[in-house]
């Protein structure tokens, strides 16, 4: 009977393209650091990103690592794009660029480092010939430039021309817009709905033709190795954030979205924190709708007011440190991500206040560090998680983690690491699996549930009625209250 559960379950993986949670809307290619221009030792550089990809030439992170492409058209085959140049404010770095969203709107976005003593337009006409030399290269229409420029407490959006070579600054021309954000440090002035519906109907006007493109940055993809999210558009409530991380190397980063309790700032209170972790081929805004609902939890008193970090795990890193090293994803999290939260947030550091949960892909994860790290969380909760075995995945999926090592993917996994350490865990942690019927993973995952049964590990196991894999359709079709779960759980006590 079990083998021909197997084969079944095998069958349908056949028409999935990814067991873990599938990432929803349009993809990008970025690429990072291209010289633009040389003065003999120093160059200038520039980073960018053009519609309709999803790999990334140059890389932000993992070394070592074959390029995954699953770009639909070849450049040559797809029509030109405009191009916006994003002009960032002397001594703001280049990345990551907070227009960057825009480039789901059909336009090829560019970051350019300027020099600090840069006078006039000097090098936007640079950087302009580097374009017009390169645009077959990646597929640029450098006869339709619009430039962004941050300035003194307002933006300026405008079309260039020829003659503006000659003006003293972008602010010259006579074509523009003004956006107005006194004291816009986190660009979420630029970045409102209203802002930056504004610059795009704008430049859709003058650089389209009036056609327009929908778009929402929360659902584009990123590319492969994103240990910082190219997209810094937040979830509502949340803010964007770099951290050092250490175990990749020095003078790397990675990115996070925070969601802070309304009375945060007028309290000395510390508060528990929970980690939600994206599925495969996901990012931190993955968890914008569980971002929605747990806040409006929090203002029923469903569950505690809760400091929520969204992890901005690779895409497909599966929360494992990679066999070659090269992706170092678990170490970044464990290691960097959580001292530095407890270090910068007022946290109640210790395991019974520190909980963990993720979807598909994010759910293998958060049981894969709640029961490798039982010492760190005190709390586990699993959506939807991919417990599966290394036969049923599909090879691309694991193989940047895993190689071809059923060995090292079996060391790893939930049911190999909730025997390993069972005697802590059992007395020690909170845990539950959440999983709606209608998903292909339901039956792995009951099985899953069996083994913490056998185990005689405690902990709660919830269907959702008529529920696909989707976490969204999970909450919803509970017959319980999902977010009291983390009020049970939680000792909030110092």
């Amino acid at each position: 009977m079990k083998k021909i559960l197997i084969f079944t379950i095998l069958a349908i993986f056949v028409s999935i393209p990814i067991i873990s949670q599938p990432g929803s809307g349009r993809g990008f290619t970025f690429y990072h650091d291209l010289v633009y221009v040389e003065h003999g030792s120093c160059s200038l550089q520039l980073d960018l990103y053009t519609p309709d990809g999803a790999a990334m030439t140059g890389g932000i992170g993992v070394t070592g690592k074959e390029t995954i492409s699953t770009s639909i058209l070849a450049v040559d085959e797809k029509p030109p794009v405009p191009v916006l140049l994003w002009i960032p404010a002397e001594g703001t770095d280049k990345f990551p660029t907070p227009v960057a969203g825009f480039v789901g709107n059909g336009y090829a976005v560019v970051s350019i480092e300027v020099e600090s003593n840069s006078t006039g337009l000097v090098n936007i006409v640079q950087v302009i010939k580097y374009l017009e030399e390169n645009a077959g290269k990646f597929g640029l229409d450098t006869e339709k430039i619009g430039i962004i420029q941050a300035l003194d407490n307002e933006y300026i959006a405008t079309i260039w021309q020829i003659d503006m070579q000659n003006y003293k600054s972008v602010s010259e021309a006579e074509c523009k817009l003004k956006i107005s954000a006194p004291d816009d440090h986190d660009f979420s002035q630029l970045q409102s709905s209203e802002n930056s519906s504004d610059i795009i109907l704008f430049y859709n006007k003058y650089l389209r033709n009036g056609t327009h493109t929908e778009s929402d940055p929360l659902t584009l993809r990123c590319p492969f190795d994103s240990w910082v999210d190219p997209i810094t558009n937040t979830i509502p409530a949340t803010s964007y954030h770099l951290f050092p991380t250490t175990s990749r190397g020095e003078n790397t980063k990675g990115s996070y979205l925070i969601y802070l309790p309304e009375d945060y700032s007028s309290s000395n209170d510390r508060y528990p924190v929970i980690y939600w972790l994206h599925g495969g081929n996901g990012n931190s805004r993955e968890g914008s709708w569980m971002c929605e609902q747990m806040n409006a939890a929090m203002e029923r008193s469903d569950m505690p007011q809760t400091i929520v970090v969204f992890v901005q795990g690779l895409p497909i890193g599966w929360y494992n440190n990679s066999k070659d090293g090269t992706m170092p994803v678990e170490d970044v999290i464990i290691k960097d991500l959580i001292p530095h939260i407890d270090a910068t947030y007022r946290t109640i550091s210790k395991r019974e206040a520190r909980g963990i949960e993720g979807m598909s892909m994010g759910g293998y994860g958060s049981l894969h560090l709640g029961f490798k790290y039982p010492e760190l969380f005190g709390v586990v909760s699993s959506i939807a998680p991919s417990i599966t075995t290394f036969e049923m995945e599909r090879k691309e999926v694991i193989t940047p983690a895993f190689e071809d090592d059923t060995a090292y993917f079996n060391a790893n996994s939930p049911s190999t690491l909730v025997q390993k350490n069972a005697d802590y865990i059992r007395t020690n942690s909170a845990i539950r699996l959440l999983v709606g019927d209608k998903d292909f993973l339901y039956e792995l995952i009951r099985e899953f549930h069996h083994q913490l049964q056998d185990l005689k590990i405690t902990h709660q196991f919830s269907i959702a009625k008529d529920a696909d894999h989707d976490y969204k359709e999970v909450i919803k079709k509970l017959d319980s209250n999902s977010f009291t779960f983390w009020k049970s759980s939680f000792i909030l006590t110092e």
